[in-house]
């Protein structure tokens, strides 16, 4: 289980979370209200956006206010200061990578080794399109208890920090219409739907590195694998169901964290929820 701080303070709320399988890496989730941040730095990237409210902090020598849909990116040493401009405080959504990680994801999405560092030539970004990105890829690495999960969204946080710093996207890899790699994955996938697979395993199976891997498959089957690996479990809780297991069991035998890790996923999927599926018979109407 993720390393988890959960505190409440004045009717603010402040998750910070280290995922175990990403070294050099926190997240952090908070709604401040009263809260006032005195000048500071950190030996770490700042990446993050926010999500709802007002913010208003000092970087770099002026004052940003920062609206829903603010990306920011502070590099290690940053000094920056603020607090909340509204009454209802503001939300935010953070990662804190440092600066070997930074250059190990940063090279892997070039297929390099390690990649320079990068450099915002702003702390504050208004992009509400790249900000929505950011937060689901914060949604993904700060809550889901899948790891492929996980691993697919960081390979995409990289490419988030290379808009930020000025690199835009790498083209998509190109592979052979046919190519044989993609197969041996789906296989695993179909083999292991029960199993919380990581993106190294499906990596050391085809010798590619861990983007590469992921574009691969969406090259081949439309779908990146940790997607595609969702499909499965959710297909296995409908067979269980029409076999009349109850909806936890069948989160469970699916390897599903939990009944509503595996709701979510199963309604949007589906399209209703799995106790309505479950007491489905042939004609009759549900209100969802």
């Amino acid at each position: 289980m993720d390393d988890l701080t959960d505190a409440v303070v004045r009717s603010e709320r402040v998750s910070l979370r280290r995922p175990l399988d990403l070294p050099g890496v926190e997240t952090l989730a908070a709604h401040y209200v009263r809260q006032q941040f005195k000048p500071h730095s950190h030996a770490e990237y700042l990446i993050g956006v926010i999500t709802g409210g007002v913010h208003s902090v000092w970087c770099r020598g002026e004052r940003h206010t920062a609206l829903p849909g603010t990306l920011m990116s502070m590099r290690p040493g940053d000094v920056h200061h603020g607090n909340a401009a509204v009454e209802s405080g503001w939300m935010q959504r953070m990662f804190y990578v440092d600066e070997d990680t930074m250059a190990e994801i940063l090279g892997e999405r070039l297929d390099i080794s390690s990649a320079p560092l990068p450099d915002f030539k702003r702390c504050d970004h208004h992009d509400p399109l790249l900000a929505a990105r950011l937060a689901n890829i914060h949604d993904s690495i700060h809550g889901s208890q899948l790891t492929l999960t996980r691993d697919a969204a960081w390979a995409a946080f990289a490419d988030v920090v290379a808009i930020l710093a000025g690199g835009g996207l790498v083209d998509d890899a190109k592979f052979p219409v046919a190519d044989t790699r993609a197969g041996r994955l789906v296989d695993y996938l179909h083999a292991h739907v029960e199993t919380d697979v990581s993106l190294n395993t499906l990596s050391s199976l085809v010798s590619l590195r861990r983007r590469q891997t992921i574009d691969l498959f969406k090259s081949q089957t439309g779908l990146p694998p940790h997607a595609y690996h969702i499909g499965l479990k959710v297909r296995l809780v409908q067979d269980r169901l029409r076999e009349g297991h109850a909806p936890a069991a069948a989160a469970m035998e699916a390897g599903f964290a939990d009944q509503s890790h595996m709701a979510r996923h199963f309604s949007a999927i589906v399209g209703m929820t799995p106790m309505a599926y479950a007491r489905a018979d042939r004609g009759r109407t549900f209100v969802l």
